[in-house]
């Protein structure tokens, strides 16, 4: 996020003024938008260096799921067992959100509560679903475990969450923002933040615009616009491939395998959704370029071929790459920016974006504007100050 002097509008830019101004419109940028539309009274700006969805919330794979990168089980052995539950239940919010939002405004954004199949792809993964089933029912969370392959393809074995969805990510983006009813400005990249005593400048290309609170949602390319992230967020490339049509119904369940590192869905309209297959290749899937690598479009090919050879004859229609943002420790960061006072951010939800949106944008709202505690997202924990350091 650089500008030359010579692309500087430097004496020619309009100011404007904004109670709050969100950077970043994408899902988690659009959900803030959302829950401050719900409150009186705050003139509020979103902006986007693109189009809104045209990040990562647009180059998913439109999966909701209960639960993050890790398993229930190892979620348990990293942050401690009450603090496992509390994230996943924090995910069930974000599903709650979502249908209170149907009810509301409508389903928009092809909101399909499917359910989900967590698949073992060895022997392992399945103790590993074993063991996070049996803790999940202790604790109190709807799950079912299957030690046989419920699609019948080569798996060890399942975890079926019955309430997790997938929806058009895009429609989900344009939906929230939308329904705020404030103005959105695309194609406005921020190059700069100043702090001032009244709050916040923020300068793109074209204007300067002035803010009391400033809300970063831009999640991988935080450390683009500020250079003291480098070391906390990590820019992983994911790709997907999507078919033509299928003349037949093949898969009813968003499906998850491999630990997420494979994950597909069939569409309504009958496509095949595939994603992922990165991991034999993830030191050349860092980085910020949106680019097609042979190495794992070809590993996608296989995989199909060798889990769905029904599909894998099937004529591609689309391939495209989106770039993920993961943390240190597999947690997103809420926090307020040293030295810019009211200016806040959320970042890195480790491939897990739609999951969290709608729940921890309500919170770094209430972070903001009510002094709600980040709890253990909060940016200060031990990690990543060592990792700061």
């Amino acid at each position: 996020m650089t500008i030359s002097f010579w692309l500087d509008k430097n004496e020619d830019k309009p100011k404007e003024q904004y109670d709050v101004v969100i950077v970043g419109g994408g899902v988690a940028g659009a959900a803030a938008a959302y829950w401050l539309g719900r409150r009186k009274h705050l003139n509020t700006l979103l902006l986007d260096a693109g189009t809104i969805g045209g990040g990562a919330s647009g180059r998913n794979g439109g999966f909701i799921l209960r639960g993050i990168f890790a398993y229930y089980n190892k979620a348990v052995r990293a942050y401690g067992r009450e603090t496992a539950q509390w994230i996943f239940r924090f995910n069930e919010e974000t599903q709650a959100h979502l249908l209170e939002l149907i009810t509301r405004h409508g389903n928009s954004f092809s909101y399909v509560q499917s359910g989900s199949y967590l698949l073992a792809s060895s022997i392992d993964e399945l103790q590993e679903l074993e063991e996070s089933a049996e803790l999940m029912k202790e604790d109190g969370f709807d799950v079912e475990y299957m030690k046989e392959d419920p699609l019948d393809r080569g798996y060890y074995g399942a975890i079926f969450n019955r309430n997790d969805a997938g929806v058009n990510p895009v429609a989900l983006v344009k939906a929230l923002a939308g329904i705020s009813s404030f103005p959105v400005y695309e194609n406005e990249q921020v190059y700069k933040i100043e702090s001032t005593p009244e709050g916040s400048l923020l300068h793109t290309q074209n204007r300067v615009i002035e803010a009391q609170t400033v809300l970063l949602a831009t999640n991988a390319y935080m450390p683009l616009l500020l250079p003291e992230f480098r070391n906390l967020i990590q820019p992983v490339r994911g790709q997907i491939i999507v078919t033509r049509p299928l003349k037949e119904a093949i898969l009813d369940r968003l499906c998850y395998a491999n630990y997420g590192y494979e994950y597909f869905r069939q569409l309504a309209d009958g496509r095949f959704l595939l994603g992922g297959c990165r991991e034999p290749f993830a030191k050349d899937e860092i980085g910020y370029a949106d680019i097609l690598t042979p190495d794992v479009q070809n590993a996608l090919h296989h995989y199909l071929k060798d889990r769905f050879p029904e599909v894998a004859g099937a004529s591609i229609d689309y391939r495209w790459s989106g770039t993920m943002c993961f943390t240190n420790d597999g947690l997103p960061m809420l926090g307020e920016i040293k030295d810019k006072p009211n200016v806040f951010y959320l970042a890195g939800c480790n491939g897990h974006g739609l999951g969290y949106s709608l729940a921890l944008s309500k919170l770094l709202v209430e972070y903001a504007f009510d002094g709600a505690s980040p709890g253990i997202f909060d940016a200060k924990r031990a990690s990543l100050e060592k990792a700061r350091a």
